[in-house]
């Protein structure tokens, strides 16, 4: 762009005229395919802080609280909106687990176990930090629940004309050269539609077998030996001279506990059309919390991970005992036997 027409721009914009274009707010302008050297600033940054805070002794306690509030925090700006390289997380993630771990300045500790391990919640065994490439995914989702429940907003409608002006988001397609805000929102669209539930007032648009609609349950399965398994539409269930639920016909297609939950389902007096919700709340709107807990348990390796009822009690009391920090850190290390004694050692 010629000079002239940049100060023409400035000029009708009421905008100033940045020195470094490379950088908005902290976030590049233009990411190519090094995508991993565009974000490289996260590592630095990080690194940074544990260097200014190196030379004081933090006990196990301050270091979670310094890990959760200070350094996970570095990022999030970032991951709100951008889909980050998966191994630069993990680089990011190895930059935290080395502070764990830790014992002090330029002394080696012993890693007792994985990162991932330690990203379970508190009340699963673990202490509750982030997975950065999953929390990232849920930020992005956020952006996504956005251009659903905001279409009028700018981004909203920018994205639509460019990328989905005869669809919506959740049938929207990549395209081709999308940008990489565009690539990244649309990569958490599966976390979305995993996560959406449908609130049923006229029924026309829900689907009884394969979509969500029923809190609690994800789909039903349909029953050949009904003579009822030919209804496809949750309107089919509803009587809408009475706007009430045909209770008969509920109770001889579905079984006892989904026929109880479909009846207290409450149906509105006066018809309106269907709309989604996010079915991890109950006020229906999107969080990160319930959203990350969804992700987490979705991506939950059984093999890697396996706790009995009894347990999980234990480390849900654990966490709400009136103890200092320091004795909890160590009660929960015991029972995972990460500790120094000469059997672990050798």
């Amino acid at each position: 762009m010629l000079e002239e027409d940049k100060r023409l721009v400035v000029h009708e914009l009421g905008v100033r005229c940045s020195n470094e274009p490379e950088r908005y707010l902290g976030l590049p302008n233009m990411v190519g395919r090094r995508k991993k050297e565009a974000f490289q600033n996260l590592k630095d940054r990080i690194k940074k802080q544990i260097d200014n805070w190196s030379t004081r002794f933090l006990s196990q306690r301050g270091k979670e609280v310094f890990i959760k509030a200070i350094l996970q925090a570095v990022p999030i700006y970032s991951m709100a909106c951008f889909l980050l390289p998966k191994s630069l997380c993990v680089e990011l993630e190895s930059i935290l687990a080395k502070y764990w771990w830790h014992q002090s300045r330029g002394k080696k500790g012993i890693y007792w176990c994985t990162w991932q391990n330690l990203c379970f919640l508190k009340e699963n065994g673990g202490l509750g930090f982030r997975n950065l490439s999953q929390f990232n995914v849920v930020l992005l989702a956020k952006q996504g629940w956005r251009l659903i429940s905001y279409p009028s907003s700018l981004l909203a409608r920018v994205l639509k004309a460019k990328y989905y002006p005869r669809s919506n988001f959740l049938k929207a397609q990549l395209e081709t050269l999308p940008s990489l805000t565009w690539k990244s929102i649309w990569a958490a669209k599966g976390l979305l539609k995993k996560g959406l539930c449908w609130r049923i007032r006229r029924g026309n648009k829900v689907s009884i077998w394969n979509d969500c609609w029923i809190q609690g349950i994800d789909s039903i399965a349909r029953p050949y030996n009904s003579r009822n398994s030919h209804i496809e539409l949750v309107s089919d269930l509803i009587d809408n001279t009475n706007r009430k639920w045909r209770t008969e016909l509920v109770n001889n297609t579905f079984q006892l506990m989904v026929s109880r939950s479909i009846l207290q389902i409450p149906l509105s007096e006066i018809e309106h059309e269907d709309f989604q919700v996010w079915g991890g709340e109950t006020t229906g709107t999107y969080s990160v919390r319930s959203a990350y807990k969804l992700l987490q348990f979705a991506n939950l390796d059984p093999s890697d991970y396996l706790l009995q009822t009894e347990s999980m009690e234990f480390f849900r009391k654990l966490w709400t005992l009136k103890l200092p920090p320091k004795v909890t850190i160590t009660i929960w290390r015991i029972a995972w036997n990460y500790i120094p004694t000469f059997g672990n050692l050798r």
